[in-house]
């Protein structure tokens, strides 16, 4: 996760601290994925360790002593969705975002190590099956999460979302009207930089905004054997 100034400069407060004790706007969590059934009936077994809230043992190939690394928060395979949402600190991210702040949270990892299912839960098993509300990802919960604290504030918001993918170099807009299409990066002192011609949805209710998350999926990694980033704001 990532926090970045307000747009008139104003550094954010409160910022989290790192693994030796210095304060960082950027938060790691680290989870592990649980032993797949075919790794288990290979007779695999997993050289990740959680130790304590925050350090991760690694056991070396052929022996060795144990390393140990440090992150903001280490969740082992046992950890449900809930438990990585709550650690990842995303609602304090999205009350900084409705400060004007720039927030960011992303998965990073190898093909197959979940960051799929952390943001947005399995895929439906059926067409018309909805996810079971327990394995939703970070995603639909900071959707819920953001509708509902919009109900609270002093002044109006509107909310309008954005979809795009960027790999080899070049951004598609996957809510487009028809086929994604190359977008060209622009920079401005006004707004830094931004892709021109970029679709925004204006969205009042959790079904429409799934409604887009689902309109972009089947294009993310269509001809990028998955070697892409799909970014939505």
């Amino acid at each position: 996760m990532e926090e970045r100034g307000s747009p008139d400069g104003d550094p954010a407060r409160n910022l989290e601290q790192g693994p030796e004790g210095s304060e960082t706007p950027i938060q790691v969590v680290l989870r592990v994925r649980p032993m797949s059934t075919v790794e288990l009936r290979r007779g695999e077994q997993s050289a990740l360790h959680c130790s304590g809230t925050r350090t991760l043992q690694v056991s070396p190939p052929g022996g060795g002593p144990d390393v140990a690394f440090r992150f903001g928060a280490v969740l082992d395979g046992a950890r449900t969705q809930e438990d990585v949402f709550r650690a990842c600190g995303v609602k304090r991210l999205g009350e900084l975002a409705l400060r004007g702040f720039s927030c960011t949270v992303f998965t990073f990892g190898q093909t197959g190590s979940g960051k799929t299912y952390t943001l947005t839960g399995p895929p439906p098993q059926a067409e018309g099956v909805p996810v079971p509300p327990s394995l939703a990802g970070i995603m639909q919960r900071t959707f819920t999460w953001l509708l509902d604290r919009m109900q609270h504030l002093d002044s109006p918001v509107t909310l309008r979302a954005s979809y795009l993918e960027i790999y080899n170099e070049q951004v598609q807009d996957l809510l487009s009207q028809g086929s994604p299409r190359p977008l060209p990066v622009r920079w401005s002192k006004a707004r830094g930089f931004y892709v021109e011609q970029l679709r925004l949805v204006e969205c009042g209710s959790l079904e429409a905004l799934m409604e887009l998350l689902q309109m972009g999926r089947p294009f993310v990694g269509k001809d990028s054997l998955t070697r892409s980033e799909a970014p939505w704001t």
